[in-house]
């Protein structure tokens, strides 16, 4: 399952479980008589786990470890050479390459590696909000959610310096970013600069 652009996509699993792949994702599936078990290669994907009356275990597996899910609903993120795991339901076992071992409750999340595992915070709700096709900012800069709208839309989404660290609180459409980039405009003292059709920058006003 390669990559796709701007594209998200909902897959069902042989066993009835369901994987959301948020854009720029790549995955791979393996389904065995003793297993079950995603590789994720790139990007985010949000899983919610169906019961298995073979009662096979459940992997999602990245570069840094194994995660098996014990009857949950999670998302999985690969971001700067790190994995990102955040539970909204049950709970996940982690075991990164070096043998650590960590569970993960729902409502919280952790950062990990292949050499260490990170503490628990509080899991976010934005990291769950894009399979719904949202955006949650809950006081990101407008550098930050401005990387997260351009991954759903083409071409180039610039932020002048002199507005890239406005904090911004709201819920914006993921598949609209046209929409969110008006309620931005709206919102926050900027001008969409639209020099091209593909070539969008955040202003000053």
């Amino acid at each position: 399952m390669g990559p796709g652009a701007c594209v998200q996509r909902e897959i069902v699993l042989d066993d009835g479980s369901r994987v959301w792949l948020n854009t720029g994702s790549a995955l791979d599936a393996e389904f065995a008589a003793d297993r079950r078990r995603l590789l994720l290669h790139a990007g985010e994907i949000l899983v919610e786990t169906a019961a298995d009356r073979f009662r096979r275990p459940f992997w999602v597996d990245t570069a840094d470890g194994r995660m098996q899910a014990l009857g949950t609903r999670f998302a999985v993120c690969l971001s700067a050479g790190r994995t990102r795991l955040d539970v909204f339901d049950g709970a996940v076992r982690v075991r990164n390459q070096a043998g650590a071992v960590l569970q993960v409750r729902a409502g919280e999340h952790t950062v990990f590696d292949a050499d260490g595992l990170g503490r628990v915070d509080a899991a976010d709700p934005a990291r769950e909000a894009w399979s719904r096709g949202l955006v949650v900012a809950d006081g990101i800069t407008l550098a930050e959610l401005a990387a997260e709208l351009a991954r759903y839309r083409r071409g180039h989404l610039g932020v002048a310096p002199a507005v890239a660290g406005l904090k911004v609180v709201g819920v914006f459409p993921a598949q609209d970013p046209e929409r969110a980039l008006a309620m931005l405009e709206a919102a926050l003292p900027l001008r969409v600069q639209r020099t091209l059709p593909w070539w969008v920058s955040l202003e000053p006003r």
